[in-house]
Parts: structure tokens; C-alpha cells; sequence
């Protein structure tokens, strides 16, 4: 095979396949020399040790009988006899390996040589071989071993030099203790481990020799069919489709090589395909994103004055796929599709499907003098129905418009504008919107928002405000709402609807909750102490209200703070639809034994309560502040809210009133029966501090007139009429 010019062996396959060889000899070679270096090195140091075993079990014997009877008394063993027996001890220490060998005994605090082996030189230096001689070394070592009465290996250097060593503890016929060592120099075992470090590399440089010559062998015989199907693989990496590996052999190889011929004819099929889909949506055949960025891109290079993006998004699309099927819609947006090619595409238009219901249109020549045409042109075609399986679908449209050079300079900074706008249109209900600064920079400021929530929890940035209830029949007041706010450190003051929105969607609601029932239940153990004895309110999710593990917190909030559960209220927001409606029934039953207070928020504004409502176990209902604060001026919402307190009494709840600000709609509720109020007529939301303050002052109500049950229901809106300012309604 010839290899292009300026590559190495190394970067061949041959190469690379001998490398994989010689590394994997090399591992094994270098495991398997460690593995003999350690039975070697261990069978050294295992034969020192048991010469030192066998020296300290000979020394005793190499002793006369009455040796140690005799060596307590100074001067019993005469220089002749302790100098012939040194030299035996030296000579039994050279002949089996053993640097010393040596006997001591203890004499009150000092250990003393009984015997030792030394040399001649040594015996003339006076280092060694005078009896009862102090020993030097690691004394409070030896004690221990004579105190153990067990034999130990010791490694130590004094100045005679590092030494390993074996004491072996002894006593006396007559009881007195004595302790037998024989050393062997570390510079000895040391040699004896570098002799088996040589034989264990002499072993595996063989065994790696006889490993190459291997390698060499199966490099050559692997590399040949590879190297072939990596010449048909750079053939088809240069573009060559019709590169074929003329490799024949009934092995794994062959078939390796018969199944690259097949493959790379495949191959060449996908990449004509996948040439085509790089710059069409396969539903509709449409250009996609790519290709309109590429086409706006194309058009900046002809430096045009002006031209418009127009990205547009359906409404409510999502509905077509819940209730008809997801073919049905994949069939509308394909039909949609085609309606717009056929009308758009003259004059360098250009219009593209981004994903799902997205699609944008690149207008040429387009300013804001001419963009109404334009949009109307789409409009238009969004107003036509698309008929999909014999379904009349009804299609509107959210649009968001980019221009040029107004907005953005680059395709993906136009899009990315375009987009923004079609958002703002969607939360403003408007057919279109302009793209404009200050829309993105809100973007941001709630993505930063976002961003700070996750920590707000654990720095305790939130504050509990306090807005009282008062019963309307007697003008006491026995419970609060606790309402959260955010003190941002940086933004100050953050009102709950810029925030809890967000929490919500991204799951960080629970915390926030969780947060409040703590703070909350700590608080009404305080203000209990400082004869502030009511019932504090606190907002819940429908999504916490059907999970199990969030009864679970409260039940152990209850029992860990040793609070009153009757003291806690919690408010379930009436408008969340109910997703999981049996846990939600079971999560509210337990609940209500555990001693909890339930109502249901904001009562006559969802779509779901009035089928449940006789079902669920609470013992209030709120009804909503729209209805309350048009009593004013609306004297139809006198008749619902009136129906609201009936039916709520029928079922044996209490049923409050929020927002209450003006004294006509107070004493129109307390004329209609509502049992408590709560607005700002009564008070606003207070700190914790300011509000038991307030309640402890025994604050001035507003007038609440006399029971008017007695009142008909010919006569009541008469009634209503003269509190209100209402005017009632004329039917005749």
C-alpha cells in the first residue's frame, strides 16, 4: 500500500496495530516482572527473618548451662571465657549471614550486654566484647518487649549502623528476664533485593523479546485486509461513492469487506437525500431554518435598504393535536404549508417552517411604510379554514416582525428578534408586534429573576405581610391572610405577580410554600405567647394540594413547631385546574383530620369548583375580589355574590370576602350574610411586627348594619340599592 508522502510508520495501520501489540507486551512483560521481583523480594526478606529466628534459638545453646547463673554476679565469667565465647558468637554470626548476634538482661534501669559477637577489630576498638556492658540502642523498644514477653522485629539505626533486628524475650531458671537480638544490616538485605530486581528484569526482558517477535507476526497478518478497507474509506472520505474493497475470503474480514461495498453504496444514496433535507422541512417542503438564514444571509451581501423578518406562530395549535391527533395536525401544517408556498415566493420572498407551528417569511424591499401589505397578505391567508380529514380547522396566528437595518444586522439576530416580538404579541392578544429594545431587555430582566429565585429560599430574602379577616357579625378579628414578598437585595421590593408566575413554572413554587407554612406556624407560636390567638392563611398550589409529600411537610411542620393545627389555613387556589383529582380528595381529607383549616381561593373564577365543590372537605370559600369590588358600580354582580353566599351556606362553609374597600360593598356583604371580610377598608398587608401592633391597638371597624334576613327577595335589592349606590335594574 502506498502511503502519502510525509507519513511515518507510525500513522500507518500497521503502525498503529504493532503499537497496540507492543504496548499490551509491555503491560504483560511489566506485570509479569513486578509479579517475580515480589516472590523474589519477599522470599529475601522471609530467609532473613528465619536466620534470625534460627540465631535467636541457637544463641542459648551456644551458652553454658550455668551462663546466665553465673553472668548477675561481676566478675564470675572470666575475660577468657567471655572472649572465647565472643568469638564463637562472631564466628556462628559470619557463618550464616548475621551481622550480631547478642544477650542482655535488665540491671535496675540499664540493659547490659551478657554476650555479643564481635569481631577481633572490633574487640580492639572497645566498641564490643566487654561484659555487663550498657546497651546503646532503643531501650524503651526492648522494655516493651520484655514487658510484652513476645517476640518482635525491629528496624532501627544507631551508630553502628540500620539494622534489622529480632528480640526474642527469655527468662532465667530462677525467674529473671533476659532478652535475646540478632541483627542483620539493611544494606545487606538491600543487595540481596537488587540481585533479585536483576533477575526479575533479565526475566521479563526476555519474555517481552519473545513478545515482539509476536507482534511483529499478527501486525503483519491483521493489517493487510485493514489497510485495504481503509484505502476504500478514504477513498469515500475524498467524495469517491464508488470506492469497493476487493478483499475475498470466507472469514469475518470478507464479510467485514462485503458488507463496506454495501454500505458505501448506501451511503451515497443518503448523501444526495441528506443534501436535499438540509435545506428543506420534510413536511411541508418548505425551506427550514437553515435555509432562510442562509437566504437572508445572501440577501445582506447585496446590501438592500430595507427588508422585513416576519415570524408568526399559530394559536392554540397545541388543542388540534390534544383532541384530533397528532396526524391530523402533522396534515394541517402541511396543507398550511402548501397554501403558503403557492402564495409567497415571487420576487425573492422566501418562506421557511422553523419547527412545530413556527414559520417566518423573508420579505425583500419591506419598510415600515410597506409592512401592513405584507402582514395582510398573511393574515389573509390565515383566514382561509384548512379542511384535514373532513375537519374544518379554523387557524389564527401570533406574528412578530424583525426589520432591517432597524433591528438586526445578521440572519440569526433578525430571527431571534422576530421571535421576541411574536411573544409580546402573544401576551398582549395582538395580531402583530414590532420588535422593540425594551421587550428583550424585560426578557432578561425576568431570566435574572429566575436566576436570583433559586437562592432567595435559602438567604431568607422573602417576607410574610399579614392582611386581617374580620368576622362581620361581632367585628372580631380571628384570622389573616399571609401574604409572601420578595426583598430583592439588589431590585428592592419585587411584588408577588412578577414573581410566583415564574416559580410556578419552573417547580420552585413548592420551596416558597413550604418557606411561608414554616415561617408562619414559628410565628403564630409567638404571637399565641403575646395573646394574638387566630388563624393564619397561606396560598396553595393545586399541584402541592395533589401531592402526598406535601401533606407529609405540613403534618411534620405541625409536630416539629407544637402548633394548633387549627391555627393554620390553607388557601387552594380555585382557578388550577385539578389534574389528580382523587389524590387531591384524599391529600384534603387528610388534611382536615390532621386539624387543618381548607379553603378554596378566589372562588367563581375557575372552571372546575361547582362540580366538586360538594365533595371536597373544606370549611370555607373565598369569593373572588372582582366580584366583590364591582358591587360598586355593577349591580349584577350583587346577584352573584349574593348566590355565592347562599350556596356556600347551604353547604355549611363560611364564605369571605376579598377585597373589600369601600364601606357601601361592606355593609351590602354583611346584609347579604358574608361571614368575614378582608380588604383594604379593614387594613393592607402588614409586617409581622406592625401587625400585632395593629391588632393588639383594637382598631376602629367600619359600621356593619343590623341583621336584614328578614328582607324577602322582592324587597332585598331595594335594600342593597340604597347601601351600594347601585342602581338597580328596571324590569319592567
Amino acid at each position: 500500500m502506498t502511503r502519502p508522502r510525509g507519513w511515518g510508520f507510525a500513522s500507518t495501520i500497521r503502525g498503529k496495530i504493532l503499537a497496540v501489540f507492543v504496548l499490551i507486551n509491555l503491560a504483560a512483560t511489566c506485570a509479569y516482572s513486578f509479579y517475580i521481583y515480589s516472590l523474589k523480594s519477599d522470599a529475601v526478606r522471609q530467609e532473613v527473618d528465619r536466620r534470625l529466628h534460627s540465631a535467636t534459638a541457637a544463641a542459648p545453646l551456644m551458652l553454658p548451662r550455668d551462663y546466665f547463673d553465673r553472668a548477675t554476679a561481676p566478675g564470675a565469667i572470666g575475660s577468657a571465657e567471655y572472649r572465647r565465647l565472643l568469638s564463637d558468637f562472631d564466628r556462628y554470626c559470619q557463618t550464616v549471614g548475621l551481622r550480631y548476634l547478642y544477650v542482655f538482661m535488665p540491671v535496675g534501669e540499664r540493659l547490659v550486654y551478657l554476650m555479643d559477637s564481635a569481631t577481633p577489630a572490633e574487640v580492639q576498638r572497645g566498641h564490643y566484647g566487654r561484659y555487663f556492658t550498657p546497651y546503646s540502642g532503643p531501650i524503651s523498644t526492648l522494655k516493651n518487649i520484655l514487658a510484652e514477653g513476645q517476640p518482635r522485629f525491629v528496624e532501627y539505626r544507631d551508630a553502628y549502623g540500620e539494622f534489622r533486628s529480632l528480640f526474642v524475650p527469655g527468662v532465667t531458671a530462677d525467674g529473671r528476664p533476659y532478652l535475646i537480638g540478632a541483627d542483620v544490616g539493611t544494606g545487606y538485605i538491600a543487595s540481596q533485593l537488587r540481585g533479585a530486581l536483576r533477575q526479575s528484569l533479565f526475566i521479563g526482558l526476555a519474555t517481552f523479546s519473545v513478545g515482539l517477535m509476536l507482534s511483529l507476526l499478527l501486525t503483519w497478518q491483521l493489517s493487510r485486509p485493514v489497510e485495504a478497507l481503509v484505502s476504500g474509506v478514504r477513498r469515500i472520505e475524498a467524495g469517491d461513492y464508488s470506492a469497493r474493497v476487493a478483499w475475498r475470503s470466507g472469514d469475518e474480514l470478507g464479510q467485514l469487506a462485503t458488507s463496506f461495498n454495501t454500505m458505501s453504496g448506501a451511503v451515497a444514496e443518503r448523501e444526495r437525500e441528506m443534501l436535499r433535507l438540509a435545506f428543506v422541512d420534510p413536511l411541508t417542503g418548505l425551506a427550514n431554518r437553515t435555509r432562510l438564514i442562509e437566504a437572508i444571509e445572501s440577501h445582506l451581501v447585496g446590501e438592500p435598504a430595507h427588508f422585513a423578518v416576519v415570524l408568526f406562530d399559530l394559536d392554540q395549535f397545541k388543542y388540534i393535536n390534544d383532541y384530533l391527533g397528532y396526524q391530523v395536525g402533522d396534515a394541517a401544517i402541511a396543507a398550511l404549508g402548501r397554501r403558503l408556498a403557492g402564495a409567497l415566493g415571487s420576487a425573492g420572498e422566501v418562506c421557511a417552517r422553523l419547527s412545530g407551528d413556527e414559520y417566518a417569511v423573508l420579505f425583500p424591499e419591506t419598510d415600515l411604510r410597506r409592512l401592513p401589505e405584507r402582514l395582510a397578505r398573511i393574515q389573509a391567508m390565515l383566514a382561509q379554514p384548512v379542511v384535514v380529514a373532513g375537519q374544518r380547522l379554523e387557524l389564527g396566528a401570533s406574528m412578530g416582525v424583525a426589520l432591517y437595518p432597524e433591528h438586526g444586522d445578521s440572519g440569526d439576530l433578525l430571527l431571534r428578534h422576530a421571535e421576541v416580538a411574536m411573544y409580546a404579541a402573544k401576551r398582549q392578544h395582538q395580531s402583530h408586534a414590532l420588535y422593540d429594545p425594551g421587550l428583550e431587555q424585560n426578557r432578561q430582566t425576568q431570566l435574572a429573576l429566575l436566576s436570583d429565585l433559586r437562592n432567595a429560599v435559602a438567604e431568607n430574602q422573602f417576607v410574610v405581610c399579614y392582611q386581617p379577616k374580620v368576622r362581620m357579625k361581632d367585628g372580631e378579628i380571628d384570622a389573616a391572610e399571609a401574604l409572601v414578598r420578595w426583598r430583592h437585595p439588589e431590585r428592592g421590593w419585587i411584588p408577588p405577580g412578577d414573581f410566583i408566575p415564574f416559580a410556578e413554572q419552573t417547580g420552585r413554587l413548592r420551596a416558597i410554600t413550604q418557606w411561608v407554612i414554616d415561617d408562619v406556624l414559628k410565628r403564630s407560636v409567638e404571637w399565641e405567647r403575646d395573646g394574638i390567638c387566630i388563624a393564619v392563611s397561606v396560598n396553595v398550589g393545586m399541584s402541592d394540594a395533589e401531592d402526598a409529600t406535601f401533606v407529609d411537610f405540613v403534618e411534620d411542620a405541625l409536630l416539629r413547631l407544637q402548633v394548633d393545627p387549627s391555627r393554620l389555613c390553607l388557601e387552594i387556589t380555585e382557578t388550577g385546574g385539578m389534574s389528580r383529582q382523587v389524590e387531591l380528595m384524599g391529600n384534603l381529607e387528610r388534611l382536615r383530620r390532621l386539624g387543618v383549616r381548607l379553603s378554596i381561593d378566589d372562588f367563581g373564577t375557575g372552571y372546575s369548583s361547582f362540580a366538586y365543590l360538594a365533595q371536597m372537605p373544606v370549611h370555607e370559600l373565598k369569593i373572588d375580589r372582582s366580584f366583590v369590588q364591582a358591587l360598586d358600580y355593577k349591580f349584577e354582580n350583587v346577584s352573584i355574590v349574593r348566590s355565592i353566599i347562599e350556596l356556600g351556606h347551604i353547604l355549611g362553609l363560611q364564605v369571605v370576602a376579598e377585597g373589600v374597600e369601600t364601606e357601601s360593598a361592606w355593609q351590602a356583604l354583611a346584609v347579604m350574610g358574608c361571614d368575614e371580610a378582608q380588604g383594604y377598608l379593614v387594613a393592607k398587608p402588614m409586617p409581622a411586627e406592625e401587625f400585632a401592633r395593629w391588632y393588639l391597638a383594637t382598631p376602629m371597624l367600619p359600621y356593619t348594619p343590623p341583621d336584614m334576613s328578614v328582607y324577602d327577595a322582592d324587597t332585598l335589592p331595594e335594600v342593597l340599592h340604597q347601601l351600594s349606590g347601585v342602581r338597580a335594574p328596571d324590569n319592567g
